[in-house]
């Protein structure tokens, strides 16, 4: 090992070094942009997501070209940054785009359109919700969330190995006869 790290020495040159740290700058920021624009990658945390995603240590495949609400449909699970704690990203099903009518229910209620209370998402919202609602602290506490805050769409699950799989949309249009 010794020797080869001497003859890598000997023949290093002013041209090689630059070259390496030339391919190693390249490489350092294709990385960066395929993370910040194409994907990345994130723990899941809190149990507003559960049985979708595990209370902790499901790691998720966030697509960032769903960027600002871009191509998000109802049924489709976001990350977004949290309206009320800046620099918290939070994970959530969309429930209603914008002009779409929604019952806002009380906050972490189980019940589902018992008050029947009716709001119409403003244009440039969505209204998002925890899939386990009594412990979700979502848009029935903070009201309708601006697409600009959305930051991905979550795609897949790729930890664990034995629960890799794509995240579905269950939320089917209706099929009028």
């Amino acid at each position: 090992m010794e020797r080869l790290f001497r003859s890598t020495l000997r023949n290093a040159n002013l041209r090689s070094i630059g070259r390496l740290a030339l391919n190693g700058a390249g490489t350092f920021c294709g990385c960066a942009l395929i993370w910040e624009h194409l994907i990345t990658i994130q723990a899941s945390a809190g149990p507003s997501m559960y049985p979708t995603f595990d209370v902790r240590g499901d790691w998720l495949l966030i697509s960032r070209i769903h960027r600002n609400g871009k191509g998000i449909e109802v049924g489709d699970v976001v990350r977004f940054g949290h309206p009320n704690f800046q620099g918290v990203h939070v994970a959530k099903r969309v429930v209603g785009m914008p002009g779409d009518f929604v019952c806002q229910d009380k906050a972490f209620s189980t019940e589902v359109g018992i008050d029947q209370n009716m709001i119409q998402i403003p244009e440039g919202h969505v209204f998002l919700a925890g899939d386990n609602l009594p412990w979700s602290r979502d848009s029935r506490n903070y009201g309708p969330v601006p697409m600009g805050l959305i930051n991905g769409k979550i795609v897949a699950r790729v930890w664990p190995p034995s629960k890799m799989e794509w995240v579905r949309n269950p939320l089917q249009p209706v099929q009028l006869d």
